[in-house]
């Protein structure tokens, strides 16, 4: 099992979002995600920006995130129209 640790940056990204799809986010952080960040049950990509790693898909959200060890460090929790830039 992973632990998962969220950027001042994704806290307050997490902040922004509607509450329900924080609790879809939670939701899946606790379940499939925190066991097996690359999953393929889970829509998750990986990309060639240097510095973030993976990217999870939740809906018309995206989760930027990094696995190192037993530790996956989420950077950016944005709409799909944001998080890239």
């Amino acid at each position: 099992m992973h632990s998962i640790f969220l950027t001042s940056r994704a806290i307050r990204d997490l902040n922004k979002i509607p509450r329900d799809v924080q609790k879809k986010i939670a939701h899946v952080f606790e379940t499939k995600f925190k066991l097996d960040p690359f999953s393929h049950i889970l829509d998750i990509k990986k990309l060639q920006k240097p510095e973030v790693d993976y990217r999870l898909r939740i809906g018309e959200y995206r989760i930027l995130y990094s696995v190192k060890k037993d530790i996956i460090t989420v950077y950016k929790i944005r709409h799909r129209k944001d998080v890239y830039r």
